[in-house]
């Protein structure tokens, strides 16, 4: 999902904005310590969403078989297990796209990822509208990047050849000094805040706009930092890595890092009728019609509990 500009006197992201998943909103309650600067690899699965209306932020085709994203997130072998496991002469789709060893990694997000992130949005959301606002992202990561998520790939620069991302640009260098001048670059984020309500709101969706000055706000805008559901405001793929399973790595991966923390009671978002059964994929459940009528209406109302985070197998949850 994505967000639009803030109205005068209004709340400034719509539903779609608070979840970045292809089409819809998420809400989900999520903590964790994240280190600016360590490169943290996660050992468990964890889901994302985006909030875009008429664009796809994330493909809910991703080919990447079920059981190896847990494997993906812990290791740098990558490219080589999946090299392993396909037919003689075969590549993983990712590595048919890319000139430079497909090799990623997910690790917290922080401030210094900021532009980054902007760039991000702006290539998953062609409509300026549904993009979420450097302002709210500087707002989020900067006030609980514990509960932003990003998967990056190392690029040396002598490596990218004729592909071009948006998100090389402002991507740091792996390490000071290192020789072929290699860069973290993001392929994919989760950003989120905590909530105190059951489902994601237009007040979850909104920051207050002295947070660079005031930081023991107690308006109930934004953030809640003792909130129990997790409100995922912005999930997004790069298009140009759209079907290669990215998102099933960084989803799985998020949620299953609020499970193991302990730290949230519920996962929550909103979505359009398309991505019901992208989301139940997961373990979310449809509650129906929601009351935003942003973009037209069509949103419905999905939650996790986190007591109920299945063992992903990937198979859609009946409908009642």
């Amino acid at each position: 999902m994505s967000e639009t500009p803030a109205s005068p006197g209004g709340s400034s992201d719509n539903p779609a904005d608070a979840v970045a998943v292809t089409d819809n909103s998420t809400a989900v309650s999520v903590s964790a310590s994240a280190s600016a600067s360590a490169s943290v690899s996660i050992k468990v699965p964890i889901p994302l969403l985006r909030e875009d209306v008429t664009e796809n932020a994330v493909d809910d085709s991703e080919d990447l078989p079920d059981d190896d994203f847990k494997e993906a997130t812990q290791t740098k072998n990558y490219n080589q297990r999946h090299h392993h496991n396909r037919p003689p002469g075969t590549r993983s789709r990712a590595q048919e796209l890319v000139p430079f060893p497909f090799l990623p990694n997910v690790r917290p997000l922080t401030i210094s990822d900021l532009e980054s992130c902007v760039a991000l949005e702006n290539a998953a959301f062609a409509n300026p509208a549904h993009r979420g606002t450097r302002e709210k992202f500087e707002y989020r990561l900067s006030t609980c990047p514990e509960l932003c998520l990003g998967l990056f790939c190392t690029i040396p620069p002598d490596k990218l050849g004729n592909f071009e991302i948006d998100t090389f640009p402002p991507a740091h260098l792996v390490e000071t000094g290192r020789k072929d001048g290699a860069k973290s670059v993001l392929m994919a984020h989760i950003v989120s805040t905590r909530s105190r309500n059951l489902f994601v709101t237009n007040k979850d969706m909104d920051y207050p706009r002295d947070f660079r000055t005031n930081k023991q706000t107690t308006i109930r805008l934004g953030h809640q930092e003792h909130g129990s559901t997790v409100c995922i405001h912005s999930f997004a793929v790069h298009p140009k890595l759209q079907g290669c399973g990215l998102g099933k790595i960084l989803m799985k991966s998020y949620l299953q890092q609020l499970r193991n923390s302990e730290c949230a009671q519920r996962c929550s978002l909103i979505c359009q009728g398309d991505l019901i059964t992208f989301y139940e994929r997961f373990g979310f459940r449809n509650h129906g019609t929601s009351c935003h009528g942003f973009g037209g209406g069509g949103w419905h109302d999905m939650s996790l509990a986190m007591k109920e985070l299945p063992s992903y197998s990937a198979k859609p949850r009946p409908r009642r």
